[in-house]
């Protein structure tokens, strides 16, 4: 249904190395493919960048996060996003498929990162001075291994991959404004309840539906999305439905009724005033922002 363009990791084959990891700085990636990421649009794979100069606007699910010195981000597959700059952009990219990492870590999950494990965590960090000279060496090294292409070189990627995933983490987790909610205990509901609502947003809207499907009461489910992430189920629904909504309007191939229609609402101005009390502003006004950039 959603006419953003998804962008596959062989779209971007680098030298001697293809199919699930690429590596790059980031002015020669951007130069390459900035007419494609400069406009919006999703991955099938996790993006990681390091950004050492620049100054601009990097949009993430319709959020915005500066880009300057020390920024750095973790994506996952599926969000949507693109950069806007006003100075000229340096650092370090990197991206890979679930299976790269999943199949060198056969123990390990990529999803039980704090970064990765659910789509409500900030995808964005700020590294201090010591910080970012230790991500820089992080960094670098990944892109040489990339493009020296030496024996084993897969394996030892890999490891400085997880490392860099480990050192993130330990910054993540004491970063105050990433409040991860302790959400050990529940996070195996609320990874559920994230792909059942995923899977069924267009024609499941109430909190009692997916409550239905897990098995567990209404009032019992709403507990844990709070404790989670301190929103509630229904709040859950409409963010999916108004993410949707979002990356439809961005492509201005339909008009505010017929994506109403295609996501489950007979009536366009319900779906008009939900979009604009949850959004600030209304649909129209929106998808204008993009569309006639």
């Amino acid at each position: 249904m959603s006419f953003l363009p998804i962008l596959n990791i062989k779209q971007f084959e680098f030298k001697v190395n293809e199919g699930d990891f690429y590596a790059n700085d980031f002015s020669s990636h951007l130069e390459k493919h900035h007419a494609t990421i400069t406009k919006p649009h999703r991955h099938d794979f996790y993006l990681i960048v390091l950004f050492t100069e620049g100054a601009g606007v990097h949009e993430v699910d319709f959020d915005s996060y500066p880009i300057k010195r020390g920024a750095l981000f973790l994506m996952n597959p599926g969000q949507t996003h693109h950069w806007e700059f006003t100075e000229a952009a340096k650092g370090f990219i990197f991206f890979h498929s679930k299976e790269f990492y999943n199949l060198s870590f056969p123990n390990k999950n990529i999803d039980d990162y704090p970064f990765f494990y659910t789509l409500h965590n900030l995808p964005f960090l700020m590294l201090k001075v010591k910080e970012l000279a230790l991500f820089i060496g992080l960094f670098k090294s990944i892109f040489e291994e990339f493009t020296l292409n030496k024996f084993m070189w897969h394996q030892k990627l890999a490891l400085i991959v997880d490392l860099l995933y480990i050192e993130t983490t330990r910054l993540y987790i004491k970063n105050e404004q990433n409040d991860i909610h302790k959400i050990e205990k529940g996070i195996a509901w609320f990874r559920k309840l994230e792909q059942l609502i995923d899977q069924n947003f267009l024609t499941m809207k109430k909190a009692s539906d997916y409550a239905n499907e897990l098995n567990v009461s209404t009032k019992h489910l709403n507990k844990i999305v709070v404790n989670t992430i301190g929103k509630t189920t229904t709040d859950l629904i409409h963010q999916r439905i108004l993410l949707e909504a979002k990356r439809l309007l961005t492509h201005g191939e339909l008009t505010v009724q017929e994506i109403a229609f295609e996501l489950g609402y007979d009536d366009t101005s319900y779906f008009s005033r939900l979009f604009k009390n949850k959004c600030g502003v209304s649909p129209s006004v929106f998808s204008n922002k993009y569309i006639n950039k």
